[in-house]
């Protein structure tokens, strides 16, 4: 997880859009719980960080397309009905911000 952008995260879509019953979660893959805690301890994270152990949700979500690798971090926007309406593995906040208020005019 890279600090600049998990914090980003937790200011400019998290803390702007969890009264619009927006979910933010940081999944990890490959940090053991306590090292996980500390991180978001760290970093003043509120949003949950889910243990991805066994590589089921980045399967879920993979995208496939030629420019998009398997290097982390990966960003994921779900909508309600649960498809992917965004993924990416370059962090681009204006697009992530643009992708959740897509969904919230939904």
């Amino acid at each position: 997880m890279c600090p600049s952008e998990v914090a980003d995260v937790e200011h400019a879509l998290w803390q702007a859009y969890r009264d619009d019953d927006v979910q933010v979660w940081g999944i990890a893959s490959e940090e053991d719980h306590d090292t996980l805690v500390g991180y978001a301890a760290e970093l003043g994270l509120t949003y949950p960080i889910l243990m991805d152990t066994d590589g089921s949700v980045f399967e879920r979500y993979r995208v496939e397309r030629e420019t998009f690798s398997t290097a982390y971090p990966h960003d994921w926007v779900v909508g309600t009905d649960g498809l992917l309406v965004y993924g990416s593995n370059r962090y681009e906040p204006a697009e992530l911000a643009a992708a959740v208020e897509h969904e919230l005019s939904r």
